[in-house]
């Protein structure tokens, strides 16, 4: 008798590239976060999020583009080695990633606190991220507790969602995030994220980025 049958999926839909960032680039992005938040560059008007504490880097071309360039060639080198025609809509000819060239539209941080979230949307440009910089151990164990209580993903999990719900059909994916995870993700793919209850602080870096041929 068979008791376990081995089977193979092929995955298909928006690419979402899932990767870790290192502890430099976290600690940069809390410290300029910080001075946004001292300085009160409050960003909310241009977010769809329920969140009070979002803000606005500044320079970041200078000090944050440099090093997250590796992150953004890997997405583009790994869909074109998945994809055949992965441009197409875009208006490039060029068939290689890295050949590309990027811009970074905007850069914001949230420091999500108790009971905010993230409704059902999707971004401007064309790839879209978020980076994790604190995910505090009371969020992994209030999922913990929840999982299989309430008819939902959990709390402080990110959701993207893509094609209608039918029989034997995967409409979407969740993931509850740790500290220094990184998705980048087209930017028109819908996605949300669900509050928590712990009286703590979660912080994200957020961004939209625009893609172009070279010359």
């Amino acid at each position: 008798m068979i008791n376990k049958l081995e089977y193979t999926f092929p995955h298909w839909g928006p690419f979402v590239f899932e990767t870790t960032v290192d502890d430099e680039l976290i600690k940069i992005l809390l410290h300029k976060g910080r001075e946004s938040k001292e300085k009160n560059l409050d960003n909310r008007k241009h977010l769809a999020g329920q969140i009070e504490r979002e803000y606005y880097y500044t320079d970041y071309d200078e000090w944050f583009k440099p090093i997250f360039e590796i992150y953004v060639n890997g997405y583009l080198d790994a869909i074109v080695d998945r994809m055949e025609f992965p441009f197409v809509g875009l208006g490039l000819n060029c068939a290689e990633g890295s050949k590309l060239k990027w811009t970074l539209e905007d850069l914001w941080i949230n420091f999500q606190r108790q009971g905010e979230y993230n409704p059902l949307h999707n971004h401007k440009g064309h790839l879209s991220f978020v980076i994790y910089l604190q995910v505090p151990e009371e969020i992994v164990n209030e999922d913990k507790i929840t999982k299989g209580v309430y008819n939902n993903e959990g709390p402080g999990r990110i959701v993207f969602n893509y094609g209608e719900k039918l029989p034997f059909n995967i409409s979407g994916f969740n993931k509850l995030p740790k500290k220094g995870d990184l998705f980048i993700f087209p930017s028109w793919l819908k996605h949300f994220v669900y509050a928590f209850k712990s009286n703590v602080e979660r912080i994200s870096v957020s961004g939209n980025i625009r893609i172009s041929e070279e010359g």
